[in-house]
């Protein structure tokens, strides 16, 4: 019997084993936090669902955005589960790149189980590996709700947000990634508290700060798409933006990307009644906005407490909520590189890929396919064998254990015609 149940439990390990490496597929989720890095999307904690319930989780995953691949097909989508590196669990935070090889992702904020803190998480790509980093000196208060700025020298902006007892000021902090320490903006003229806004850093380091809503008390104030909040990060001053109609309803909770030509595409929100899905288009060189042209659009798609990002010519919208209790599990994808046509696709053909550290060009829609097969021929083999060596497992167990009772029969025989 010992034996049975030995070779029970390694069928069951091995059957959960190769069934959960065959193809990840990640659940919904919303109030994460996500950045790209060496093109791979990665995305880390925020709320997940798990039917009937939602739970905070540490999940930490990340898609490859090197090579061709379709939506259509899940089992295709190149997802990679990291959870096993031990990442924070948390809601509501923020990420950004930094370091001194500026290859260090740094999660920043949110709350865990309820409670909001401050604490910034670093994740050394190089090395695959979490760790948290002890402080010098003064910190901002806890906080979450809110979004970084990444700049090019090594600094990171954090401004305002949000925590359970409502003490946030309208302070600019900016994290120094390469020496690990804060520093306080001495700007007086800061602009309301906000949180669930977007924070764009523009081509000449200032940093434009939309949307979102100031928590007062129990109260909400959402801040006006005409009057954007522009922090000159050289002469360390605020300047307000104005701008003439038409322009988008007031939101938060939306997703923002900066294009190559200095265009800023917002889409989604939420006033806390209404989810939005429509597309927004700000042209800062002469700051107006302009509604976005969706050649195909998506009937019914709305989307909240998601992040855009910008992957060449694709803006990679994922994950979200859609209303009330209904979540996405889903990446959509849209066309953004007509200025005044976009559309959504279901194909990603990237501008340049990644193999051994080189840059070669994707000729046509072929590396598609091939990369969908490949994925899935992986896999099928991958099952395939692993039942095959089940199977054969099972077997020498089963002849094993037929050597044992037929053992333990003769020998039990031997003993009766012993005589007495």
């Amino acid at each position: 019997m010992l034996l049975l149940e030995l070779g029970f439990y390694i069928f069951a390990f091995l059957l959960n084993f190769i069934f959960t490496f065959s193809a990840f597929i990640p659940k919904a989720r919303w109030a994460y936090s996500s950045v790209l890095f060496d093109k791979k999307l990665y995305f880390s904690s925020g709320y997940k669902v798990n039917s009937p319930y939602r739970e905070i989780t540490n999940e930490f995953i990340y898609l490859d955005v090197s090579k061709p691949f379709s939506i259509t097909d899940n089992v295709s989508i190149p997802w990679f589960d990291l959870t096993y590196t031990g990442g924070p669990q948390k809601i509501e935070s923020t990420a950004c790149i930094g370091g001194q090889n500026n290859n260090i992702i740094f999660v920043f904020g949110g709350s865990p189980s309820g409670q909001s803190f401050i604490n910034v998480n670093q994740f050394d790509t190089s090395k695959n590996q979490w760790s948290n980093i002890t402080f010098t000196g003064s910190a901002p208060t806890d906080r979450y709700s809110i979004s970084c700025a990444k700049l090019n020298n090594g600094l990171i902006a954090i401004f305002s947000g949000d925590n359970d007892v409502l003490t946030i000021k309208n302070e600019l902090w900016i994290f120094n990634t390469l020496i690990l320490t804060w520093s306080i903006s001495n700007a007086t003229n800061a602009p309301p508290t906000r949180r669930d806004y977007c924070a764009i850093t523009l081509p000449n380091e200032n940093i434009l700060y939309i949307g979102g809503f100031s928590p007062d008390n129990s109260s909400f104030v959402f801040m006006p798409m005409n009057r954007l909040s522009l922090y000159n990060t050289k002469s360390d001053t605020w300047t307000n933006m104005s701008i003439s109609d038409p322009t988008p309803s007031a939101r938060s909770s939306f997703s923002a990307v900066l294009t190559p030509n200095g265009r800023i595409i917002i889409f989604g929100g939420s006033d806390g009644t209404t989810v939005f899905g429509d597309l927004w288009i700000l042209d800062t060189s002469v700051y107006q906005w302009s509604k976005g042209n969706i050649l195909n659009p998506i009937a019914g798609l709305t989307l909240d407490n998601h992040v855009a990002t910008l992957v060449d010519d694709y803006m990679f919208i994922a994950f979200g909520r859609y209303a009330v209790n209904n979540y996405s599990s889903k990446i959509y994808m849209l066309n953004v590189s007509q200025e005044d046509s976009y559309s959504w696709v279901t194909e990603f053909i990237p501008t340049t890929t990644v193999p051994n550290n080189t840059t070669t060009t994707i000729p046509s829609n072929t590396a598609t396919t091939v990369s969908s097969n490949k994925k899935i021929g992986e896999i099928v083999g991958g099952v395939f064998g692993g039942l095959v060596l089940i199977f054969f497992i099972m077997m020498v167990f089963k002849k094993l254990y037929i050597a044992h009772r037929t053992n333990r029969q003769n020998a039990n025989k031997y003993t009766h015609e012993i005589p007495q």
